[in-house]
């Protein structure tokens, strides 16, 4: 798509439009916001270099970041939780989208395993500290299970099904798209476990704790665009799903499969707080951490988003 014609940017003593902005991309449709505020042109409107830069899962994106190979990265509160307890030089800046229906619990009918009970002893695919395992786990508990009556074996997102289907494991705990992905490559039905609503996932924007307070109108201009962005999709969702299915290669059919499961808008507040917390006793109580629980409070850095909220932004 052709991108608008940017307006002058706004002068910044820290970020000029020649300084490329790199932000650390999930490469699923929770992405959509920034994916729609870059191909309608909406960083360039706000006077900002930005480059969005794949990666394959929160955990992917968050260590990229860390390692300092992006400014900013995607990632769910799960991935966020585990890594408060072994550092504290990150902030999250905003959530822009929430689902209680991304996350899927799903095992091969050919296999036996009809319900939740069935896969007590049983290989259970997960990604590593991230929304894979505590969603696993939440499943688990609310039908009667303990998580130690599962083995989790450990994959990367994009070789999960191909271990479903090699029958390396019973089930797969995995998010969008990869559960359509799934349904759509195996070779005999599949069936979702899952409970639908027991986890309301949010995906959130992040950044390094000192690079934020260096760049503070920067954040505005950021949270600025992917605002319009929402406004943008909420009114032309048709549209706003031809620009995902072409950048990331995916199918109309399968971006309807999750989309009115998606609540996109911006926030950081008590519902997060109370997310993250939640998680938090949920890892030290299964000792996935070690340590005390983190003060997330702390962990938030509103400014922008307040800057953002308070002020009336019009779709372009």
């Amino acid at each position: 798509m052709k991108e608008d014609k940017p307006a002058s940017p706004t002068s910044d003593n820290v970020t000029t439009q020649n300084s490329t902005i790199r932000i650390g991309v999930s490469q699923t449709p929770l992405s959509t916001p920034l994916i729609v505020a870059k191909n309608l042109g909406l960083f360039k409107l706000q006077g900002l270099n930005v480059t969005l830069v794949p990666c394959n899962g929160g955990v992917v994106c968050s260590n990229d970041m860390f390692d300092g190979r992006v400014d900013y990265s995607t990632a769910s509160e799960s991935v966020a939780m585990f890594n408060s307890f072994s550092r504290d030089d990150f902030v999250l800046l905003s959530s822009f989208v929430s689902s209680d229906n991304d996350m899927k619990l799903l095992t091969l009918a050919s296999g036996g395993i009809k319900d939740i009970a069935d896969l007590k002893g049983k290989k259970v695919g997960v990604v590593q500290a991230s929304s894979s395992e505590f969603y696993l786990d939440s499943v688990l508990i609310a039908s009667g299970l303990s998580p130690s009556d599962v083995e989790r074996v450990y994959y990367a997102p994009d070789k999960m099904d191909q271990a479903l289907f090699s029958y390396k494991v019973d089930a797969i705990s995995v998010w969008e798209p990869w559960g359509y992905r799934t349904q759509m490559g195996a070779s005999s039905d599949v069936v979702n476990l899952g409970i639908m609503g027991i986890y309301d996932l949010s995906f959130n924007l992040m950044t390094m704790r000192s690079y934020a307070t260096e760049h503070e109108e920067q954040q505005y201009k950021l949270l600025e665009a992917l605002h319009s962005a929402i406004v943008w999709i909420n009114q032309n969702p048709d549209k706003a799903r031809q620009i995902v299915s072409t950048d990331l290669g995916i199918r109309q059919h399968q971006l309807e499969w999750s989309w009115h499961d998606y609540a996109f808008r911006l926030s950081l507040g008590n519902a997060l707080l109370a997310n993250l917390e939640l998680q938090a006793r949920w890892a030290l109580d299964n000792q996935l951490v070690k340590g005390n629980m983190p003060d997330y409070r702390s962990f938030f850095d509103s400014d922008a988003l307040i800057r953002v909220l308070q002020t009336e932004v019009s779709p372009k």
